[in-house]
């Protein structure tokens, strides 16, 4: 009778413990490396990990969407190169890409090769960011560049952080920088039911505003449908 007592408590617990959840694989390190090509493994193997839990959590899961966001993801990103805004430029470029803030190379020549100078100028006064050196603090962050301190407020909101150090994390953190252009996509543009209809421009013009980078991503985007199945 002891004996049976005995082995009737064991089984009772194993029946009641929950067997551990299986992960989600929505793609694998090696279906990565062939996406974007300049990855190592070992950042492959890190970024799989961070792309299967947090696109379950944000539920960016259908085959078709999941493909579109990471196309989407990876140029924008450099291939994850990136996970905060480049200010560093030339006195040419900075005319280019604010013509209407520089009219001249002699007016954007302060600002050239002076990131915080510049996100300051570009930035500043605008988009929430109100203190001095916000637009430096709250320049364009994470896989998917979240821009101004206004917007960062609501993910940091969201997550349930301080505004400024979600900026550090976001523009310093694979994890951080992944899951705040989840937020962006699924929470804060609900870009999921654009994906869902199927029309991959249409996903590209409400992250982007308009189709910049489109032929690269459309590259990335076929080579996600060959390579995930």
């Amino acid at each position: 009778m002891l004996m049976f007592g005995f082995l009737w408590n064991i089984l009772s617990r194993v029946a009641v413990e929950p067997l551990p959840k299986k992960k989600t694989m929505l793609i694998t390190p090696e279906q990565l490396k062939k996406i974007a090509t300049t990855l190592k493994d070992g950042r492959c193997h890190e970024l799989t990990e961070i792309i299967n839990e947090q696109c379950v959590k944000y539920g960016i899961v259908e085959p078709e969407v999941f493909k579109m966001f990471i196309a989407n993801i990876i140029q924008e990103s450099g291939e994850f190169s990136a996970k905060q805004e480049n200010m560093n430029y030339r006195a040419e470029t900075i005319v280019k890409v604010w013509p209407s803030r520089f009219k001249t190379i002699a007016d954007a020549t302060p600002y050239a090769r002076n990131p915080q100078l510049l996100a300051n100028k570009v930035y500043g006064g605008r988009m929430g960011n109100t203190d001095p050196n916000d637009g430096w603090q709250y320049r364009g962050g994470g896989f998917i560049g979240i821009t101004g301190k206004e917007l960062y407020q609501q993910y940091a909101k969201y997550i349930g952080k301080d505004v400024s150090m979600t900026a550090d994390l976001v523009h310093s953190s694979d994890s951080y920088a992944f899951d705040c252009s989840c937020w962006f996509f699924a929470v804060y543009k609900k870009i999921i039911p654009i994906a869902k209809a199927g029309n991959f421009k249409a996903v590209v013009k409400a992250i982007n505003g308009g189709y910049i980078g489109l032929e690269t991503r459309e590259h990335y985007y076929n080579l996600c449908k060959s390579v995930i199945v």
